[in-house]
């Protein structure tokens, strides 16, 4: 038994090891770039041991897809709000920004843009993200925000928030300084606390 488990942490440590160097290659060359071989040798590995755990490239990108998943579940189950229904907004954009804001998210960036031209793998890729979307993210608002009759409203306002911030990632590509980035997450905050407070107000 003891084995056993020393050989899955092995594999676990594998796995993650061929993850993140596929995560810092596909920020630093790109998706076309990002070859098997090459994740392999920056991980200190073979090719065999590569796809002894991932049988091609396109299974490895769902791996890293898969990370991105859990990183996101991970700083939602962080996010305090101040119970109720009045939730803490700068608490919540802060952490959905250091999710999507962080370099790290551009190799999720680049595995959508960079298969638009393999429709099949695309169509994964993006039905991936949508599993995200609806496991993850919608269960946590409707936990922690929806909570009566307005619940589209708020949803709604959730995805606003999220194309905000996925779009605002976007800029740190045109080498925009700090201070750009703070003034407009300042700004979306108010403008959700600004919504939120509307909506509340209708149902008094």
């Amino acid at each position: 038994m003891r084995a056993a488990r020393k050989q899955a942490d092995r594999s676990a440590e594998t796995q993650r090891a061929l993850i993140e160097s596929a995560t810092v290659l596909l920020q630093s060359i790109g998706y076309a770039g990002t070859t098997t071989a090459l994740i392999a040798r920056h991980a200190g590995l073979t090719t065999g041991a590569l796809h002894h755990h991932y049988s091609s490239k396109d299974d490895l990108m769902l791996g890293v897809l898969d990370r991105a998943s859990e990183r996101v579940a991970r700083g939602l189950d962080m996010i305090v709000h101040a119970g109720g229904e009045t939730v803490n907004v700068h608490d919540l954009i802060r952490h959905l920004w250091e999710i999507y804001g962080d370099p790290e998210y551009w190799a999720i960036w680049e595995i959508i843009i960079g298969t638009r031209k393999d429709t099949e793998f695309h169509t994964k890729v993006i039905a991936h993200r949508q599993e995200t979307m609806q496991r993850i993210l919608y269960p946590w608002v409707a936990k922690n925000i929806i909570s009566h009759p307005k619940m589209h409203e708020y949803g709604s306002l959730f995805e606003f928030m999220l194309i905000a911030i996925r779009g605002l990632s976007l800029e740190r590509f045109l080498d925009k300084p700090p201070e750009y980035f703070e003034k407009n997450l300042l700004l979306l905050t108010e403008m959700v606390e600004w919504k939120l407070a509307a909506i509340r107000s209708t149902q008094q």
